[in-house]
């Protein structure tokens, strides 16, 4: 699999934001979530696809309530907030 290359897809092949969630994904392999360190690990070690993940029944809820959570918060933020942000990673 190209787990690598899902992530540059994802992230629009922007090298910060791969890279931030290249660091997101390696925060949850030492998450207290047992199935977020397991999807983690496998999205790392390239068994699974971020998108398989995100779609799969066994990690997909545990994956959207945080994301959302995260992108309603983002979607309120300024501009200026979304750089210090993006900068801060």
């Amino acid at each position: 699999m190209n787990g690598p290359n899902d992530l540059d897809d994802i992230t629009g092949h922007d090298p910060k934001r791969s890279q931030t969630l290249r660091q997101l994904l390696d925060q949850l392999t030492r998450s207290k979530n047992p199935l977020l360190r397991e999807m983690a690990t496998a999205v790392q070690d390239g068994e699974l696809t971020l998108r398989q993940a995100a779609t799969s029944d066994t990690y997909g809820a545990e994956l959207t309530a945080p994301f959302q959570t995260f992108w309603n918060a983002y979607e309120k933020m300024t501009p200026e907030e979304r750089e210090a942000l993006t900068a801060s990673t």
